[in-house]
């Protein structure tokens, strides 16, 4: 009991906001607590529609495709120099190269293809038949410690999906294409649950329990089922390891998370030209060079890097998302790009280590900043999120 009670008590040691600072009548217009003979069973986030479609997904990388490769056109010299500029003076070349790649892909052949519409029309209407198993809007369902683990459907769907656009879909860029969709769609919507989850996270550190109409141990277990989303659908033995310590794992994860953080800030504080306010567990702000920027404690800059990612620059908000765009339309175009698979592997790997996580965790800015009532910069954050399916 003396650690479970350590380990909540984790949750509330680092130095946040005053309360008085911000406001939890924010918490209630985003979350909806439902509760079954006085227990929580279901947090949701009131904005997360529960239906699937795929014509988001498939507008969004069609208009974004078709921007790039106009950008590429006009001007392939100033291209690589903008690309350049993008990353602070010099781009990844695996990814310039992978970029690149989309330049001669007739993409607007490929979106309209009867085979590709087809797949991804079945693909949509399977998802909504399985909905009940997936828990699209479900953000934790704290008395129910493995009911994520059990939620595993969409994953061996796309799968499956997987599989039939191999076999039916010859041409090669329509089959590139497709494939890519079909896993960014599963990704992105099983991410779009860490991105809100980390919104209500915010709110369990920044706010007493019960300003939230919730008890201590509520906390604990919400966490705990936070947690146990995030658990892959291999990793049978942790689901079993939070099961039996449901009340402090959560707890101990996220404390041993936020421990992470601060020894990784102290170790590179010496980067910055000085560090403000913490916003809240995963973010700070601080100055860079000169620049004013908001800085990502939880998560690394890239997988060869252990200094910590920066979410925003003041004097330029819109580069982060195009930084971002960039390396997803790169994660399709390592797919035209004639490497062997195991490169390919490794330089998608390092693109997504250059932003994944990080926009996910940036779910907690968008809390800070509603509980704040700042909406203007939550949604530059939802924005940079990158992620058609974000409401």
């Amino acid at each position: 009991m003396r650690l479970k009670v350590l380990a909540l008590a984790a949750l509330l040691a680092l130095p946040v906001l005053s309360f008085a600072a911000s406001n939890p009548s924010s918490f209630d217009k985003r979350f909806v607590i439902t509760r079954q003979d006085g227990k929580i069973v279901e947090i949701k986030d009131r904005f997360l529609s529960g239906g699937f479609k795929i014509s988001p997904l498939l507008k969004y990388y069609k208009g974004l495709l078709s921007s790039e490769q106009a950008r590429m056109a006009f001007s392939p010299h100033d291209y690589r120099q903008n690309l350049a500029a993008t990353y602070g003076g010099e781009a990844p070349e695996d990814l310039v190269e992978s970029l690149e790649s989309l330049q001669g892909v007739d993409f607007e052949k490929v979106f309209t293809h009867p085979q590709f519409q087809k797949l991804m029309g079945q693909y949509e209407a399977r998802i909504n038949q399985e909905l009940d198993k997936i828990g699209l809007v479900t953000l934790a369902a704290p008395n129910s410690p493995k009911w994520f683990y059990k939620r595993q459907a969409m994953y061996e769907i796309t799968m499956s999906f997987l599989k039939l656009a191999k076999s039916q879909l010859g041409e090669v860029p329509v089959l590139n294409t497709a494939m890519f969709i079909l896993k960014e769609a599963e990704r992105m919507i099983r991410e779009r649950r860490s991105f809100h989850q980390n919104m209500l996270m915010h709110y369990l550190q920044n706010f007493k329990p019960a300003e939230l109409g919730m008890s201590e141990q509520e906390v604990a277990l919400t966490l705990s089922s936070m947690y146990e989303s995030r658990i892959t659908w291999y990793a049978f033995w942790e689901a079993n390891a939070a099961a039996q310590d449901w009340t402090g794992y959560g707890s101990k994860k996220f404390g041993a998370a936020m421990a992470q953080a601060s020894a990784r800030m102290a170790q590179h504080q010496m980067d910055f030209d000085s560090v403000g306010a913490r916003l809240n567990f995963a973010f700070q702000e601080g100055v860079q060079k000169g620049k004013k920027v908001i800085i990502n404690l939880f998560d690394k800059k890239n997988m060869l890097s252990s200094k910590q990612s920066i979410a925003f620059y003041y004097d330029q908000p819109k580069l982060v998302a195009r930084q971002r765009t960039l390396l997803q339309l790169g994660q399709l175009g390592l797919s035209f790009v004639s490497l062997p698979q195991f490169a390919k592997d490794m330089a998608n790997n390092y693109f997504k280590s250059m932003y994944d996580n990080q926009r996910l965790t940036e779910g907690a800015l968008v809390g800070y900043f509603e509980s704040r009532g700042n909406n203007a910069m939550a949604g530059q954050f939802i924005r940079q999120n990158v992620n058609p399916f974000e409401p």
